[in-house]
C-alpha cells in the first residue's frame, strides 16, 4: 500500500528525511507523528497498525534503529502541523505525464492532485478497471468503456458493451443465415421452425431416414433421400440385422415360455387327479377292509344282503380297486415323461439365455468400440476446424500484407458499391475499413474508415471519410503524436474532377497520440462529399459498381 506522494513532485530533486513517510517511503500525505518522534501517512499508519490487530505493531523506523520497545497505537499519535507547515512552504511540480503544473505542496495537495487532467484514474465503471488519464473520462465513457450500456439493435435490450457479442450469440431476434439453403436474415428464435421436417419452408430441409424405426438417425434432404439410402446400404442391413436378431430372440422367448407355461399346466392338472384317485383308492381299500372283517364275523343275512351278495360287492370293489391302480400307474409314467419334457425345455431356456446374454455383451461391446469411433472423429473434426480457423487467419493476413503499401500512400477500390451503399443505409453495415497501409516498412501504420452513408452530421445526406492511426510493430520508435499532413481523395474515374480534402492532425487530439489498442479513434472529414454528388452523370465516382479513393500522407519530413 502506498498513500504518499511520488518524490518525483520535487523536480527530480531527493527530498528531505523529515518528508519521507516511514511506511511506504512516499512524500507525507495528512503527516502524523508517533510518540516514538517518527512521522507517518495517515492511512499507512493506520493501515500498518491495522494490519496486526490487537497484537499491535512494532514501528518501522524504530526497528530498523535496534529500537524494540515502541508499539505503535492509533492513541498515542497526532497530526503533525509543524512539518506540514513546512511542506506547504515547498515548491513542487506534477509527476503526471503531459501536465506541466508547478506551485506550492499546499496547492497541489488541496487542489491540485485531486483534480489534475492529466492523471491517470481508474475507469468509475464497475468491472472496467481501465487506467485512463481523468480528461479522456468522457470519452472512455462513451465510446470505449467495456461496461458502457448499448442497445441491441434487434432486440433492444440492453447490456455491457463486453457482453454484446455473448448476446448476439443467444438473442433470439439476430439474423442468422440458413444452414442448407443459405438464406440470410432468418430470425434465430424462427429458425427452428424454418427447419422443422415437416412444416418447415426450408427448401433443403432436412427429413427423417426411412431406415429410422431400425435406429438410423440421419436428416437428409428430400432429394437426396435415395442418395442416402444407396450410400448407406450397409449400415442400414446392420441395423435391419440387429432389429431382427432382436425381435427372433424376444419370439422365441415368448414361445418357450408359452411351452412350458402349457407344461406346467398339465403336469398341474395331472398331479391333481393322481392325488383325487390316491385319495379314492384310500377310501375303497378301507371299506374292502370293513367288509372283510364284517364277513370273518357273520355269515348271516345283514342289512339284507347275504354273503354271496357281499362276495360279489367285493369283486366288483376289486375290480374297481384294480382298475385304479392302473389309472394310476398311466398317469405316473405321464407325469414322468412330462418331467422330462419339462427338464428339456428349462435347459433350452438355459441355453436360451446364455446365447441373448452373449449377443447382449455382443452389442455393448460394439456400441463401446462405436462410441470410441465417434469420439475419434469428433476430435479430429475439432483439429480440422482449429487448423481451417488458423489457415483463415494467415490467408487473410497474407492478403493484407499483399494489398499494403508502404510509401504512404492508400489506393482503395471498393467493390459491390451499391450493395455495400445499401447495408449502409439499412444500417447493416454502417462503415467499412480499407486495407492498412504505412509510411514505410518501419513507420506508422494507417488505415481508412468511410460511412457510404455518412456519419454524425454527415449522416443521410453526406459520405464521410476517417483516418485511422493504427498500433503497429514499431511504435515505439516513432515520433509521438502523429503530425503527417493527410490527403483524402475520391477519384473521378474520368480523370476531370477529383474530390480532394486534406487536414493537418490536432496533436492534442487522442487521435494522434501512440495508440494503445489495435487502432485510435477515427479522425477525417464527416462531410467529405455529399451524397447527390456520388451519381453526378458529369463525373464517374462510381462506375462499373466500383469506386476508387486514395488517401496520401506526407512524408517528406520522415526520415
Amino acid at each position: 500500500m502506498s498513500s504518499g506522494y511520488t518524490c518525483s513532485i520535487f523536480g527530480g530533486q531527493p527530498p528531505e528525511l523529515k518528508y519521507v513517510c516511514n511506511f511506504c517511503s512516499q512524500i507525507l500525505k495528512n503527516p502524523i507523528q508517533t510518540f516514538c518522534g517518527h512521522r507517518y501517512c495517515k492511512e499507512c499508519l493506520e493501515f500498518f497498525i491495522n494490519s496486526k490487530g490487537e497484537s499491535g505493531v512494532l514501528c518501522k523506523a524504530c526497528n530498523e534503529e535496534g529500537n524494540t520497545d515502541s508499539i505503535l497505537s492509533i492513541d498515542q499519535t497526532y497530526r503533525d502541523r509543524a512539518i506540514l507547515r513546512e511542506l506547504n512552504g515547498c515548491s513542487v511540480e506534477c509527476p503526471n505525464e503531459d501536465c506541466d503544473w508547478k506551485g506550492l505542496y499546499k496547492e497541489y495537495d488541496q487542489e491540485h492532485e485531486a483534480g489534475c487532467p492529466s492523471a491517470r484514474i481508474t475507469c468509475i465503471k464497475s468491472g472496467c478497471g481501465i487506467r485512463i488519464k481523468r480528461d479522456n473520462l468522457a470519452e472512455h465513457l462513451a465510446n470505449e468503456c467495456s461496461m458502457r450500456v448499448v442497445r441491441c439493435q434487434y432486440c433492444e435490450a440492453e447490456f455491457p458493451h463486453k457482453e454484446l457479442q455473448v448476446h448476439y450469440d443467444d438473442c433470439t431476434e439476430f439474423p442468422v443465415k440458413c444452414q442448407f439453403c443459405e438464406k440470410d436474415n432468418i430470425v434465430r428464435g424462427k429458425l427452428a421452425a424454418h427447419l422443422d421436417t415437416e412444416t418447415g419452408d426450408c427448401p433443403k430441409k432436412r427429413t427423417v431416414c426411412p431406415f429410422k424405426p431400425v435406429g438410423c438417425q440421419e436428416l437428409v434432404e428430400e432429394e437426396k433421400k435415395n442418395e442416402h439410402t444407396k450410400h448407406s446400404m450397409g449400415d442400414h442391413l446392420l441395423m435391419v440385422m440387429n432389429t431382427m436378431m432382436t425381435l427372433l430372440a424376444s419370439v422365441q422367448t415368448t414361445k418357450v415360455d408359452n411351452e412350458v407355461d402349457d407344461v406346467k399346466r398339465k403336469v398341474n392338472h395331472h398331479d391333481e387327479k393322481i392325488e383325487a384317485l390316491t385319495r379314492e383308492n384310500k377310501n375303497l381299500e378301507s371299506d374292502i377292509h370293513a367288509l372283510q372283517e364284517k364277513v370273518k364275523k357273520t355269515a348271516v343275512v345283514e342289512n339284507g344282503l347275504t354273503l354271496n351278495g357281499l362276495k360279489g360287492s367285493l369283486e366288483k370293489f376289486q375290480a374297481t380297486f384294480d382298475s385304479l391302480g392302473n389309472k394310476q400307474t398311466v398317469l405316473q409314467t405321464k407325469l414322468s415323461t412330462y418331467e422330462g419334457i419339462v427338464a428339456v425345455l428349462n435347459k433350452q431356456i438355459e441355453d436360451d439365455e446364455e446365447r441373448i446374454r452373449e449377443l447382449e455383451r455382443s452389442k455393448r461391446d460394439d456400441s463401446e468400440k462405436l462410441q470410441a469411433l465417434e469420439c475419434k472423429i469428433k476430435a479430429q473434426d475439432r483439429i480440422i476446424a482449429v487448423k481451417d480457423v488458423a489457415l483463415a487467419e494467415k490467408d487473410m493476413r497474407i492478403q493484407s500484407l499483399e494489398m499494403a503499401s508502404y510509401d504512404g500512400v492508400l489506393l482503395w477500390k471498393i467493390s459491390d458499391f451499391a450493395r455495400k451503399r445499401q447495408e449502409a443505409i439499412s444500417g447493416r453495415t454502417v462503415s467499412i475499413y480499407s486495407p492498412c497501409f504505412y509510411t514505410s516498412r518501419h513507420g506508422y501504420k494507417m488505415c481508412a474508415r468511410i460511412y457510404l452513408n455518412g456519419d454524425g452530421m454527415g449522416k443521410g445526406n453526406h459520405v464521410s471519410l476517417f483516418f485511422v492511426v493504427m498500433k503497429g510493430q514499431y511504435d515505439a520508435l516513432l515520433r509521438w503524436p502523429f503530425r503527417q499532413k493527410v490527403t483524402l481523395m475520391w477519384l473521378d474515374q474520368n480523370n476531370r474532377e477529383h474530390v480532394i480534402d486534406a487536414f493537418r492532425p490536432d496533436p492534442t487530439s487522442s487521435s494522434f497520440r501512440r495508440p494503445t489498442q489495435d487502432m485510435n479513434i477515427a479522425s477525417g472529414c464527416p462531410l467529405f462529399m455529399p451524397l447527390s454528388q456520388v451519381e453526378s452523370p458529369r463525373h464517374a465516382y462510381v462506375k462499373d459498381d466500383v469506386a476508387f479513393l486514395k488517401v496520401v500522407v506526407d512524408t517528406s519530413d520522415l526520415v
